[in-house]
């Protein structure tokens, strides 16, 4: 069933665009509960030296869950403004002190965000270099090497592309990486993918656009089309967030990501922040965003094999009174190791000051949900 919005505009485009009713009727998105069995960890808090942190990234690899993000020393992609990370031995339990991967010493170029990709039995870093906040100049590629435990810098590419989640395998063998382009030095505000057609992090990546601008139909604009893809017996749907509009957005292709339909509406009621989506080793899919602003965070599940959600549940929702958090909750990664899925996550720590900001981690067992 079509949502219904109390903003006239918002009404005259869902009316527009053709719909997929993805939420299950079952489902009672403002009657959520909390996950049955969860874990929570604060990843790194805000320092003195970097009160503000974003864009977290994580995976697992080798049994080891690796995070990153970026930091600025006082507010949101101003002054100095590197990668760093951090690493868990113990499946999220405790965290190594963050380290720095990727920065510009003379602080003349923003490093914002990471995203992770492993191929091969190697671990990447992707990262986008800026000239100013989400105003993009280069994609750069990293390599973890074990035996120092570090990331090293091999190649940079002048592609305007700002990345959004980590490296996807598509049923063909080539790879994918969804995100949004601009022009040289200027704002992304077009969905797109990136395809590696050798199926190699470390190969050549081509840009294929989603559509031909950030138009929509009813003359709004996607200002920041951050995108998320859920593979599916080769239907590719990507998630898009929608700031003008409170209409949900999803695109989809039936040819690994060649061509587009869209944009198509869909009935769950994300805001106007980042989704994350994908497959578990179960089969079933999962799809986690905000909804009602930054305040709550929610996770939807599939049975196997399919695109109907049929369970939800809140991982935040409110001030929460044991860790002291606040609000936002938001731009959430999901990553599953040994049976575990591990969604990090920025917080902030006090209210009413949202320069102020940390990463979270929620982990419960896939077999639970």
């Amino acid at each position: 069933m079509r949502l219904s919005y109390q903003k006239p505009e918002n009404n005259q485009l869902e009316a527009m665009l053709p719909h997929i009713d993805l939420l299950a009727d079952s489902v009672q998105v403002n009657a959520l509960g909390k996950l049955p069995e969860f874990t929570d960890t604060i990843v790194t808090r805000p320092t003195q030296e970097y009160l503000f942190l974003h864009e977290t990234a994580i995976i697992g690899y080798h049994g080891i869950l690796f995070a990153s993000w970026y930091n600025c020393p006082a507010g949101e992609l101003k002054g100095y403004t590197p990668i760093r990370g951090a690493k868990s031995f113990d499946g999220g339990k405790t965290w190594s002190e963050p380290e720095d991967i990727a920065f510009d010493p003379s602080g003349k170029l923003l490093y914002c965000p990471p995203v992770y990709g492993i191929c091969d039995d190697t671990l990447y870093l992707l990262c986008n270099t800026m000239v100013s906040a989400d105003h993009m100049h280069s994609l750069e590629f990293y390599r973890y090497d074990e035996s120092d435990e570090k990331f090293h810098f091999f190649r940079s590419e002048p592609i305007p592309f700002k990345l959004n989640t980590n490296v996807c395998t598509m049923p063909n063998g080539k790879l994918l990486l969804p995100g949004r382009i601009a022009e040289m030095d200027s704002f992304p505000n077009t969905p797109a993918v990136l395809i590696s057609d050798s199926g190699k992090i470390d190969a050549p990546w081509r840009l294929v656009k989603i559509q031909e601008n950030g138009d929509l139909p009813d003359g709004s604009k996607l200002i920041h089309p951050e995108l998320s893809a859920i593979i599916q017996n080769g239907l590719l749907t990507i998630f898009c967030r929608d700031d003008e509009r409170e209409v949900p957005l999803l695109y989809q292709s039936k040819d690994c990501g060649e061509t587009w339909n869209g944009p198509i509406s869909h009935n769950i009621p994300f805001s106007n922040s980042k989704i994350y989506s994908g497959t578990l080793s179960n089969g079933k899919n999962y799809v986690i965003g905000c909804i009602d602003g930054r305040n709550r965070l929610s996770i939807f599940f599939t049975e196997p094999g399919s695109l109907k959600f049929t369970r939800g549940y809140d991982l935040r929702n409110g001030h929460d009174p044991v860790l002291d958090l606040y609000p936002q909750f938001s731009y959430p990664v999901v990553c599953e190791m040994n049976g575990i899925l591990h969604v990090i996550y920025t917080m902030q720590t006090p209210e009413r000051q949202n320069h102020i900001r940390g990463a979270m981690l929620t982990s419960f067992p896939i077999g639970k949900v």
